[in-house]
């Protein structure tokens, strides 16, 4: 669809243009006018080169182009005059080419969307329309796209360019003039001319949430007047622009879009350097340096969560930050008050008085029938990539285990909850793809196990079970016989019976662990179907 606007300005070339139409209607088709031929769509334009066939065509509610290289006076009928240049037949030629040069152009923003380019490839193939330089920036006021091939000399486009998001400085220039409020709420183009901030004519159109604003594309009128043609010429660029924004930024997203691109970007290592990270989490309100541990929520066929998952998860959590990356919803907590949670949270941290976040989140899980992985504690949001990776193996690992129970009860901390710290032995039997099992499991602590299990296959006896929980209450009496319902001096007896038997002495520390290592591997070859 091409506007009048667009067509006035291609048409210039040909003759002098007298525009009599004061709307700025769009056109899908073009036709030169033909006595016989039927009539098309209002949507078609016609070009006629007598004021007859203008008059014919209005008569059909169409639209019509009145062409003359020898007539000086419009048509006021017609919405275009084109006059004193080309005759008719070079005149449609030239609007066949512009129809076929802006065809061309949106056929491949098209491409580019319909096959997952990025919105920097869009910018690239828009730079030759657009004429001006174009940036395109996230809540967190980070650079998404620019105009690689049209420099600009403002000093803060300059410096967005060079650091990749815009600095604490200038953000604070963007509030010393009140330029959030209109990006949040006003509709279509703001045009600035006030050269307060940028040295040129500024052309921004905000995409909003229900909140907030989210993508921001700025042109920075550089090059080329922001006329009704280049707006236009703008406005179908930012028809695909929407496609990204509606796609990455949802209107129900709960949490703030500053600090949910900042964590994203985080958690898929994009987020820059230190110093860069230091300078958007200040911008996003997020402490570099706490008590961050992450929680990780997928459903196990990887179908899209329901935003009421989100929303509840988000409302449930709070304080802390919750975030959608890649249909999984993602918590950032760094609120808690106690350095002693090393797996999980301890009681009464929770800054609001409540139950722990640990707690909530497990609960939610039995009610959305759900798993959940959390990463080893950290102290430096440079480590947040890890810690992503580390909660999305565990909350697939937790999926293995509840879709295959092993032969020893091994937890997994709580029911839902899955802490990276507690499966690295099973991330290593998956990363080995089996063979670690093999391997790990056929030290001389394996071969004993796989002796005392055949031994109770053969005498209907639990000793496999017994050591296992002899070893994991480091070897207490007093706590395994209340653990298994049976006399402290039981206890002993029956480790000594073990000991005696299989010719081994756990009061070596070293066996000890490869008995508890070998444990945990025999129970990790259920995992690999969370893979």
């Amino acid at each position: 669809m091409l506007t009048l606007n667009i067509i006035e300005h291609e048409l210039r070339s040909v003759g002098r243009v007298v525009r009599t139409h004061n709307g700025n209607p769009s056109f899908s088709a073009f036709r030169l006018f033909i006595e016989q031929a039927p009539f098309a769509t209002p949507e078609t334009l016609y070009l006629c080169s007598t004021r007859d066939d203008v008059g014919k065509v209005i008569s059909r509610d169409c639209h019509a182009i009145y062409v003359n290289a020898e007539d000086d006076f419009p048509d006021e009928r017609a919405v275009l005059s084109v006059l004193k240049g080309e005759s008719a037949l070079v005149v449609f030629n030239a609007l066949l080419d512009t129809v076929y040069r802006f065809a061309d152009w949106e056929r491949s923003m098209d491409a580019v969307r319909f096959e997952s380019g990025g919105l920097q490839e869009l910018l690239d193939i828009s730079s030759p329309f657009l004429q001006n330089n174009v940036v395109i920036v996230d809540p967190a006021l980070k650079l998404l796209a620019y105009t690689k091939d049209v420099p600009c000399d403002d000093p803060i486009t300059i410096e967005l360019i060079t650091h990749g998001y815009h600095t604490e400085e200038n953000i604070k220039k963007f509030k010393l003039h009140k330029r959030f409020k209109p990006w949040a709420e006003e509709d279509g183009f703001i045009i600035n001319d006030t050269f307060e901030i940028c040295k040129y004519v500024t052309v921004v159109k905000s995409f909003k949430t229900k909140s907030s604003f989210s993508v921001i594309v700025i042109m920075m009128c550089n090059v080329a007047e922001p006329n009704d043609y280049l707006l236009d010429v703008y406005n179908l660029f930012i028809k695909r622009v929407e496609f990204y924004v509606l796609r990455d930024y949802p209107d129900d997203k709960p949490s703030g879009n500053a600090a949910d691109t900042f964590l994203k970007d985080l958690f898929l290592g994009t987020a820059g350097s230190e110093d860069a990270v230091l300078e958007r989490a200040r911008i996003a309100g997020i402490p570099h340096e706490a008590r961050f541990c992450l929680f990780y929520i997928r459903e196990k066929d990887s179908s899209a969560l329901k935003s009421r998952l989100l929303s509840d998860v988000s409302r449930l959590v709070a304080p802390a930050k919750t975030v959608l990356v890649d249909e999984a919803v993602v918590v950032l907590c760094f609120n808690c008050r106690s350095d002693r949670c090393a797996l999980h949270c301890a009681s009464n941290t929770c800054p609001l008085g409540r139950a722990s976040l640990s707690a909530r989140l497990d609960d939610m899980m039995a009610r959305y029938s759900l798993v959940c992985g959390r990463s080893s504690k950290f102290t430096n949001l440079t480590d947040a990539s890890r810690a992503f990776d580390q909660a999305r193996i565990a909350c697939e690992i937790g999926w293995g285990k509840r879709l295959k129970q092993g032969n020893l009860n091994i937890p997994h901390n709580w029911s839902r909850i899955v802490s990276f710290d507690s499966c690295v032995v099973d991330y290593m039997v998956i990363s080995t793809n089996g063979k670690g099992s093999r391997l790990i499991g056929g030290t001389y602590a394996g071969h004993i196990l796989d002796a005392i299990r055949k031994q109770d296959e053969a005498s209907k006896t639990d000793n496999y079970t017994f050591l296992y929980e002899y070893l994991l209450c480091e070897r207490r009496a007093l706590v395994v016989a209340e653990k298994l319902h049976m006399h402290r001096n039981n206890v002993k007896y029956r480790i000594d019976r073990i000991e005696k038997q299989f010719d081994i002495d756990t009061s070596d520390p070293e066996l000890r662990f490869n008995f508890l290592l070998a444990y945990r591997v025999r129970e990790a070859p259920i995992m690999p179907s969370a893979q």
